[in-house]
């Protein structure tokens, strides 16, 4: 069985990049799909209207509220799980954080005013947009808004705007297997986008190149197909995968890997204790 090892390739404030060796291809799969539905945010559920004067109706105001994204790295150890709180009252704190709005323009303003999310008071201040500036609804002189939501946690798969991933993307390794002897001058022409790999092929000697994983490889499998043929071989390695994910702003991008990894590992247990059960059921039943 091939070692295993995993490292992070890439790691910025919305984005990271993970390699995974000796890994199934099912495995790094089964974390992509975690990644974008399983693992929790904070989202504002619904939304009670004491007065809107504007001329948006609720409903769109509460859609518009529930798009927000909300910072939620605190709120998985502060709240209770989706599962948890699936009967919980709005007033359960451990469930329920509450969002509040009270906005009026005066009469003699010069002109309206936009309510934005920076606008929003929040029951708890580890709570809040992660982009302030965004337009909630548009106030004329002398309009009013009053409202008061409620915000959980949730998974993707019950809506998208628990997801706290907006790409998660699995890629194979990429590697080139290259003959100098055979390449012609309208193969180098063909490849010329992809310079490491002239570079490697006007070294000399026939070889085997890997390439750099955000590399498109579309047009380097036409020239392999047109051009290049027997010259180059474009191989994909299922042997050791790349998984990019790019947060919403909800959680850390390092956050989300490790979360889908728990669920992963929660749910095989799960299935575990299920099929022991069965087991022993079975052993133990009327023959």
């Amino acid at each position: 069985m091939q070692d295993q090892k995993v490292s992070i390739v890439e790691l910025g404030n919305s984005r990271i990049t993970v390699s995974m060796e000796g890994f199934p291809v099912a495995y790094g799969n089964a974390l992509r799909r975690l990644a974008l539905s399983e693992v929790p945010t904070m989202a504002v559920d619904f939304v009670y209207f004491y007065d809107n004067e504007s001329s948006v109706y609720d409903e769109i105001i509460a859609h518009r509220l529930g798009l927000l994204v909300l910072r939620s790295d605190e709120a998985l150890r502060k709240y209770g799980s989706p599962e948890e709180c699936s009967n919980a009252s709005e007033n359960d704190s451990h469930c329920f954080a509450q969002v509040y709005l009270e906005y009026e323009v005066p009469q003699d303003a010069a002109s309206g005013v936009y309510v934005k999310a920076s606008d929003l008071k929040f029951s708890d201040p580890d709570i809040r947009p992660i982009y302030p500036e965004t337009p909630i609804v548009y106030l004329a002189p002398g309009q009013r808004i009053h409202l008061v939501g409620y915000a959980r946690l949730g998974r993707g798969y019950e809506h998208g705007k628990w997801s706290p991933a907006s790409v998660a993307v699995l890629r194979y390794s990429v590697h080139v297997e290259y003959d100098p002897s055979k390449v012609t001058s309208e193969c180098l022409e063909c490849i010329s986008a992809y310079q490491d790999l002239v570079g490697a092929i006007k070294g000399g000697s026939a070889g085997r190149l890997e390439l750099n994983y955000k590399v498109n490889t579309s047009a380097l499998r036409y020239c392999e197909e047109e051009s290049c043929k027997g010259a180059i071989k474009v191989v994909y390695d299922p042997s050791k995968l790349y998984l990019t994910v790019e947060s919403t702003g909800a959680l850390e991008p390092a956050r989300i890997i490790w979360e889908a990894t728990n669920c992963l590992a929660r749910k095989a247990d799960k299935l575990l204790k299920e099929l022991e059960e069965a087991q022993v059921v079975e052993e133990v039943g009327p023959k």
